[in-house]
């Protein structure tokens, strides 16, 4: 119960990633701000070996995170902490890219969670779903790196801190709304 209640307090501060980059280094705490990143990420990635997260990006993103922002301390480089974001969308899109190769997809994956006995029609449509999922990691990727590139705070906080949540938000709420209503309509079982 502890480990939960630690990995969620630790994902809600990570979730904050871009907020607290931009406050660290507009207010002149980007040392303390760094170790802060650090900590958070060392201990996400020592729980993540011991916590089971239904693809496999944790310890990945965890690990990435604690070599970026090492490197950001070492180099007394506090603009390479927003490149983490860039490195979280590529790793959930390899995750997912995957599992299209190698099944169950993804989203199957998470759908057998609730429904263990999933039909033909409920495979394909997974499949599909994890598609979608990949092109939209790799454009946020994309368009993460856009914003690093661009040297705006503002802007790279705002994307990444809001508009890419909203945007995710939308995509998982949309297909949500979209299965119900093929469901309510028979065309998937």
């Amino acid at each position: 119960m502890l480990k939960a209640i630690i990995n969620t307090l630790l994902s809600i501060c990570l979730l904050a990633y871009p907020v607290l980059v931009y406050l660290g280094l507009s207010q002149g705490y980007s040392q303390q701000i760094m170790w802060l990143l650090l900590s958070l990420l060392i201990i996400r990635a020592a729980l993540s070996l011991r916590i089971q997260v239904l693809g496999g990006w944790l310890l990945p993103t965890s690990v990435a995170g604690v070599i970026l922002v090492a490197s950001a301390l070492v180099s007394a480089q506090p603009q390479r902490l927003q490149w983490y974001p860039v490195i979280v969308n590529l790793v959930m899109a390899a995750a997912f890219a995957y599992t299209l190769v190698h099944k169950p997809s993804m989203i199957e994956r998470f759908a057998r969670l609730r429904e263990p006995q999933l039909s033909d029609q409920g495979v394909h449509y997974t499949y599909r779903v994890t598609q979608i999922w990949s092109v939209f990691f790799v454009l946020n990727a994309a368009l993460a790196i856009y914003t690093v590139l661009l040297e705006d705070m503002v802007l790279w906080t705002v994307y990444n801190g809001l508009v890419a949540y909203i945007a995710m938000g939308i995509l998982g709420g949309g297909e949500f709304a979209y299965r119900m209503w093929l469901k309510s309509n028979g065309q998937l079982k």
